[in-house]
């Protein structure tokens, strides 16, 4: 291998995030832990004439280049992996009445298999976002998931309600991982320009877990006395199919461990010992996973944008999840349907997101010419056009939903409601999540793991109330106060809109896209 082709000129910042002809920034979910802990300081040095980094812009080696089937099997796995936990924390639902009646406790203490669940979901990402910067995507995704549904083996044999609790809530700690770490991949693998598209195909999976488990975990509780167990168990085979699979057959994407594992073989075929990449020069400490990991995204929240975006975008997610304690009260206790047609409906929401998803493709395609014209650098503003629609089509959805609830409505009627209300949540959500993305491109990663804490934190109190509320105030009423709220928050995006590039220069974590 040729030496000067080691010795490729970039910057510190991008040697391992990108490869040198990616010159827009790269909005990932994982920060670079290279760019933020290079000791070189001189690209003249020594030390940097045995650097190795990508070579040049078409190098096969950069995941940037791998073949369009390559990169969308690998997305397409990933997905899959986040699919896993998603489906987990609803399929639960439909059989928190059995769990009640076997343990003689309240459906509210039953429900809480669901809330700390995704509590843990919510901690997963500053748990094994370092794990995934120094040891790879693989390691850090596939090995937690793995590690999740042995809980969930542990769920399905518990023999009373404590330990029922605890192995969901690390069953979502550890599925957490995937959650957070597989969006950092589609920055590995797709150039801007085609990142947003990639990142809503990718969505469609995920969101198909909240909507698609409902009917499963439904037909299981029908099933048998045992039926609730069944549940976990089917979580836990589908975890170990999924997970041993990706083991085998996906590539690691990362690129600071790649060039780290291109330095091994370098040094050994050489028998130079000088050759080493930004990664090798990096030793992560306890220190660190405090300060950056688990106390700068709560010093981020304490920060207009981050407070505003997590908590409308955690919003829009709670509604998800209220939407699956909503359903089943309208259509099970109104209408008087059985248990399983009563969580058909649920399908509705995900006929939504897939509106919701082409509403985004084409911001997406739009926000793509935008950032060609501006040479490559972020408008995170542009980032909210298709947001300026959802935030009414949410409190629409409500609306439409509650006031047809009664028998006297065609079934129709609410089902469309929700799936109104679940193109508005699609549109809010990915949104606000690129808006942050694009703000804090140095710190997306606390960023991102700021919102999937308060995202967690709102879908896991909303079914604890959510069945409390539509029972005591009846459905109309119920869906009528979310969509108040709801209608509060339509401000925000346009303020943001309006505002956002002078907010932004007053926040010390956003600077450096100004």
């Amino acid at each position: 291998m040729s030496t000067n082709a080691e010795k490729v000129q970039v910057s510190p910042g991008l040697a391992e995030s990108s490869c040198p002809g990616d010159s827009a920034p790269v909005t990932r979910e994982t920060v670079d832990a290279a760019s933020e802990h290079s000791s070189v300081k001189d690209n003249g040095t020594e030390d940097s004439e045995y650097l190795v980094v990508f070579e040049g812009d078409d190098d096969l080696y950069c995941p940037l280049n791998w073949s369009f089937k390559k990169k969308s099997f690998t997305t397409m796995m990933y997905a899959c992996c986040t699919f896993g936990p998603q489906f987990s924390s609803s399929v639960y639902g439909p059989v928190i009445g059995d769990v009640a009646t076997l343990y003689n406790v309240s459906t509210e203490v039953a429900t809480l298999g669901v809330s700390l669940f995704l509590i843990g979901v919510g901690f997963g990402p500053m748990v094994f976002a370092p794990i995934s910067e120094v040891y790879g995507r693989k390691i850090g995704v596939i090995v937690p998931f793995f590690i999740s549904g042995l809980f969930a083996i542990g769920c399905a044999t518990a023999g009373n309600l404590q330990t029922v609790i605890i192995m969901r809530f690390f069953q979502g700690l550890f599925g957490g991982a995937p959650v957070s770490n597989s969006g950092g991949v589609l920055g590995d693998l797709w150039r801007p320009e085609a990142r947003g598209i990639a990142l809503v195909c990718y969505a469609f999976v995920v969101a198909g877990g909240p909507t698609v488990a409902p009917l499963i975990g439904a037909s299981l509780s029908v099933s048998g006395d045992n039926g609730w167990r069944w549940t976990s168990y089917l979580c836990a085979a589908y975890t170990f199919v999924v997970a041993i699979i990706s083991a085998i057959t996906v590539p690691e994407t990362y690129h600071p461990v790649l060039l780290s594992k291109k330095a091994k073989k370098m040094r050994i075929a050489t028998q130079n010992w000088a050759w080493h990449s930004r990664l090798d020069e990096w030793d992560l400490t306890v220190n660190e996973i405090v300060t950056k990991h688990m106390a700068r995204p709560f010093a981020m929240l304490m920060t207009p944008i981050v407070a505003a975006m997590c908590t409308y975008a955690a919003f829009a997610f709670g509604i998800l999840y209220l939407g699956v304690v909503a359903i089943p009260v309208e259509f099970r206790v109104v209408r008087q349907w059985k248990e399983v047609p009563s969580c058909l409906p649920t399908l509705g929401m995900f006929v939504g997101v897939v509106l919701g998803g082409c509403m985004n493709i084409y911001a997406g395609r739009r926000y793509a010419r935008i950032l060609r014209a501006n040479d490559g650098k972020p408008v995170p503003e542009e980032r909210l056009i298709a947001t300026f629609v959802g935030c009414f089509l949410m409190p629409l959805g409500l609306f439409i939903f509650g006031w047809t609830s009664h028998p006297k409505y065609p079934w129709i009627a609410p089902v469309c409601g929700t799936t109104v209300m679940a193109t508005g949540f699609f549109t809010i959500f990915q949104g606000c999540l690129n808006y942050l993305v694009d703000t804090f491109l140095r710190f997306s990663a606390s960023a991102i793991a700021a919102t999937t804490f308060t995202r967690s934190c709102f879908a896991a109190a909303f079914p604890l109330f959510g069945n409390i509320m539509f029972t005591n105030l009846g459905v109309a009423w119920g869906s009528s106060l979310v969509g108040f709220v709801a209608i509060a928050m339509i401000p925000i995006p346009f303020v943001f809109y309006r505002f956002g590039p002078e907010i932004r220069k007053r926040n010390p974590y956003s600077s450096q896209v100004m």
